[in-house]
């Protein structure tokens, strides 16, 4: 399948940032009449220091299959972090992009129009918003959208254009209220940080889960004290900051049990806990098993 020509109202042809990539989309919504909503899925695509051209579309990549490292500059801003399936990225419209990526990915790429986000802020009353860009983003929500729009490029039902232009509002409807400014705009007496403050201490945590962290360090991440981090963190989601990176670092730990060959020790080092005999501790304690159980019966 050649790369998808499709093209923006009103900005440059998405075809331009696919001929950027280094393999066709396995799957697309091309020719399906989709207006407001694309979607390509990639099988394997490597990402080896390639730019891509601004797109007058919101970009999000569903990570379906095989974890990495995404380390990417959008407009000249750093974002990196670790990616596991169910993980999304969101890059803003208008922006130029450079990607490194550790391993070929399995991938669904989704472009939004703006003017459809746009459309549904003013309908729920928000004049002003800025989406917030991020990799490896924890969504349940937009990942099981994701699936469903996979789904209809796989199989197209019987009203497929009225399908994509219900989804297109739902995600601008989820994007507004999950990863915009607009987040923080709305009464939220639990959540004391802006949705932008939270994501910026969350990255921070996942670039830097093999290391030492400190509240003092973390909460420095979205310029605010310890003391009003700790509490404002665990308002935002229900765990204390520590609860939090422990979370992380197990998560990461069974990505690596699963599909790496590391020595165990060897594990507990990359997520950060200093010693083995700590790491199965740790883990037994979450998990209900320890590390080496866990590979046996996980293992890719």
């Amino acid at each position: 399948m050649g790369a998808p020509e499709q093209t923006v109202a009103g900005g440059p042809p998405t075809g331009r940032w696919f001929a950027g990539l280094p393999q066709a989309a396995v799957l697309s919504s091309a020719g399906l009449g989709w207006t407001h909503l694309e979607a390509h899925r990639f099988d394997g695509l490597r990402c080896a220091d390639f730019a891509l051209p601004p797109v007058d579309q919101h970009f999000i990549s569903a990570h379906l299959l095989r974890p990495c490292q995404v380390d990417t500059h959008w407009s000249g801003r750093h974002h990196r972090g670790r990616s596991v399936p169910g993980n999304i990225m969101l890059m803003a419209a208008g922006q130029d992009s450079v990607w490194n990526c550790s391993e070929a990915m399995d991938e669904l790429h989704i472009f939004v129009q703006p003017s459809v986000v746009e459309e549904v802020a003013a309908e729920v009353g928000i004049a002003r918003f800025e989406l917030i860009d991020g990799v490896g983003l924890v969504d349940p929500t937009l990942g099981e959208m994701a699936r469903q729009l996979l789904a209809e490029i796989e199989r197209p039902g019987l009203g497929t254009r009225v399908f994509a232009d219900t989804m297109a509002r739902s995600l601008a409807l989820h994007l507004l209220r999950h990863h915009s400014t607009a987040a923080s705009q709305e009464p939220a007496p639990r959540i004391e940080m802006t949705a932008r403050q939270l994501r910026a201490a969350t990255d921070y945590i996942e670039c830097h889960l093999e290391e030492d962290l400190t509240l003092e360090r973390i909460a420095a991440a979205p310029a605010m004290s310890p003391f009003r981090f700790a509490r404002a963190f665990k308002k935002a989601t229900g765990q204390s900051p520590r609860q939090y990176v422990i979370a992380r670092r197990i998560e990461l730990a069974k990505e690596l049990l699963r599909a790496s060959d590391f020595e165990i020790a060897e594990i507990a080092n990359r997520v950060g806990l200093a010693t083995q005999s700590h790491f199965t501790s740790v883990f037994r304690k979450l998990c209900g098993t320890t590390p080496k159980r866990f590979r046996d019966l996980h293992r890719v």
